[in-house]
């Protein structure tokens, strides 16, 4: 009979658990969320290296082939560098547009993840 009794003391301990849980629940999904992002920008910043190179090797090579076509190398190389000021340029005039296509795609990214965890806990339901 004493199980049913109301005590100030049960009433601390189910509230001392519901705070312990609640926290528990917050970190898992944390970790949950944080598991889901940090592979997807290891694996950006990965190919963003590879792509790195990749330019690299063929602005070399664009450099080497114009300085072939005009007899002199180093005028391959100023105008591949001239392409990469003008590229350079073309990002400053178009900064806000570009700024504003990156936010969205990281909004979409980060709604569909939370989409993503409502519906995980819906299914545990």
């Amino acid at each position: 009979m004493e199980d049913n009794k109301f005590s100030i003391k049960n009433v601390i301990q189910k509230l001392k658990e519901y705070v312990e849980n609640h926290a528990d629940l917050a970190y898992l999904k944390f970790v949950g969320r944080i598991s889901k992002i940090l592979p997807g920008m290891t694996v950006s910043i990965i190919s963003l290296l590879f792509a790195f190179f990749v330019v690299f090797y063929l602005s070399m090579a664009l450099a080497f082939f114009i300085g072939e076509l005009l007899n002199s190398y180093a005028l391959g190389f100023a105008l591949t560098g001239a392409l990469f000021i003008l590229l350079i340029i073309l990002v400053a005039i178009f900064r806000n547009t570009i700024k504003t296509m990156i936010a969205n795609m990281c909004v979409r990214i980060f709604m569909r993840l939370r989409n993503d965890d409502d519906d995980d806990e819906e299914e545990n339901y």
